[in-house]
């Protein structure tokens, strides 16, 4: 009987892992916008400038090993239309704990006087750890005694149109599928991670000498699940805070703030609300911040 039990108990670990996979394989941000280097490789370097990014997202405050992120991101320009980034991100959630290392290239081509296409390549990969001892820490049954390490290879692209007035994002992070749990012996083939695909633009309205509006919308999709789309305004204001809201469809509502406290330094956090017709959880919302340096 303990071992039926126990076996439950497995699969009910797996379906949460699986669960996360569908609804969210790569980790979700909300202030994409401001850390685009995470989806799109095609813009490293875009600034030209030596820029540090820190972000660290809580998501589903108030439930026990809920997702948690943070990405360190090394952007500089190379001179010649060239850009490169370095990215470390870790993802953890319950028994779940991936660390991601990526570099990307990026080339810019200019198209017209205030249109630059830029395109770019990311290259590394994820080393995964699944952790079943989290689950059952009993230490008499062998099912939870074989943890899963691997490591899956990653290499994606992206293009970026920028002009002044509007910007458009095409990208993949990563073409391969990759596995997050694969059979050995007991225990069953469960999980892989599938090819996301990202599109977004946006419109730059200028509304007087301190003030632009910018609607923009994000399109995420991932086969086998269905398409998300991320509806969202911001306002920036005398070109030191940019604040904004965002509605990811039958998912959640966002509101945001990015300031910039110095000249080369801004900080920035964001509030998540869960819609609750969405989720099978009772969370606290989500939080994330983001800081960012610019040398």
């Amino acid at each position: 009987m303990k071992k039926y039990i126990n076996t439950i108990v497995l699969s009910l670990v797996l379906i949460s892992i699986v669960f996360e996979v569908n609804a969210q394989q790569d980790p979700n941000f909300t202030l994409y916008n401001f850390n685009l280097n995470i989806i799109n490789p095609a813009v490293a370097g875009m600034q030209n400038d030596t820029e540090l990014s820190l972000v660290y997202r809580d998501q589903w405050i108030g439930v026990p090993d809920a997702p948690r992120t943070a990405s360190l991101i090394y952007s500089r320009g190379l001179g010649s239309n060239l850009g490169i980034a370095f990215t470390a991100m870790n993802d953890k959630v319950f028994v779940l704990d991936e660390t991601d290392l990526a570099i990307d290239i990026s080339y810019a081509l200019q198209l017209q006087e205030n249109t630059i296409l830029r395109f770019g390549m990311k290259f590394g990969g994820g080393f995964t750890n699944i952790d079943l001892t989290k689950a059952y820490n009993q230490g008499d049954d062998p099912l939870f005694l074989q943890n899963q390490s691997f490591f899956n290879p990653h290499i994606g692209a992206g293009i970026y149109i920028d002009n002044p007035k509007f910007y458009i994002s095409l990208s993949t992070p990563n073409f391969l599928n990759g596995e997050r749990y694969y059979k050995k012996g007991n225990i069953p083939s469960v999980a892989v991670d599938n090819m996301h695909l990202y599109l977004g633009a946006g419109y730059n309205f200028t509304l007087s000498n301190s003030l632009v509006l910018t609607p923009r919308i994000m399109l995420r999709g991932v086969s086998g699940t269905p398409t998300s789309y991320d509806l969202g305004a911001s306002l920036l204001i005398s070109n030191v805070l940019n604040t904004g809201v965002n509605y990811r469809v039958n998912e959640m509502y966002s509101i945001y703030g990015v300031y910039s406290l110095f000249k080369n330094l801004q900080l920035g956090i964001s509030y998540d609300i869960t819609n609750r017709s969405a989720v099978l959880l009772n969370d606290d919302g989500s939080l994330e911040f983001i800081v960012k340096y610019r040398f």
